[in-house]
């Protein structure tokens, strides 16, 4: 079965420099628990997300953190709080579910395994910025599981959640989303034109989805958004100097 699928992401370089004093620390749960009354069947459950937790002031960690735990949790039935406690509830559901939706037919279903993989972690800092992404893979039976890919920019002092609305001028959405599908273009004529006729490029669109570097910003599109399956994610990246005008 097709388990987590790499992203392209950004040359960002390395979290910690010589002058960015930040620490990460790490909140990792994991367990296997087979199914009753198979010999076969069980659901593999691993969270490993990290966190703020040192080299900002309390309260800049705290804003932080509880935007990753929301972010990272945006589940349905799961109350969003402390990272252990929400983490701890989201894995109590995710058993409850597994245990109603296949404990009644054990041996009817060839496969009733189930996974469930929730990833998020800080992975580089750019100028006043600092990145970090989560990745949510599932597997419910079939041919292959699904993958989301969540990005995040923090503003590296304060802990605010940095918008797109807070990079660019009024009246921006357009005109970057031209540019978005400029590159695309380029970018696919080079490696894969055959992929054009299957993309709708009005879908090509700034989708609060972003991640920022030296090479400039990255957008990513979940998998099945705007290509089959098989692509993966689709990410497009335009650099600075095309986005200059249109910037704060």
């Amino acid at each position: 079965m097709k388990r987590l699928i790499p992203v392209i992401l950004l040359a960002l370089g390395a979290i910690v420099t010589a002058c960015d004093t930040f620490k990460a620390g790490v909140f990792e749960d994991e367990m296997v628990m087979p199914l009753e009354g198979s010999q076969e069947d069980s659901l593999f459950y691993k969270v490993s997300i990290q966190y703020a937790s040192k080299g900002m002031l309390i309260p800049a960690m705290e804003k932080m953190n509880a935007a990753i735990v929301a972010n990272a949790f945006d589940m349905e039935g799961v109350d969003i709080g402390p990272l252990e406690e929400t983490a701890a509830q989201y894995r109590e559901n995710l058993i409850d579910e597994y245990i109603t939706e296949n404990s009644g037919i054990v041996g009817e279903i060839p496969v009733l395994s189930w996974e469930d993989i929730l990833t998020g972690e800080f992975t580089a800092r750019y100028k006043g910025w600092r990145n970090y992404l989560i990745n949510y893979y599932w597997y419910r039976g079939g041919a292959h599981g699904a993958s989301t890919y969540c990005q995040i920019v923090f503003d590296a002092k304060t802990g605010d959640v940095v918008t797109e609305a807070d990079i660019f001028t009024d009246g921006y959405f357009d005109k970057v989303a031209a540019l978005m599908q400029e590159q695309v273009r380029k970018d696919m004529e080079a490696d894969n034109p055959e992929v054009l006729d299957l993309l709708d490029m009005d879908e090509v669109v700034p989708n609060t989805n972003f991640s920022v570097g030296p090479d400039g910003i990255q957008w990513i599109f979940q998998p099945d958004d705007l290509l089959p399956h098989a692509f993966g994610p689709l990410c497009v990246t335009v650099s600075w100097d095309r986005l200059k005008p249109y910037m704060r």
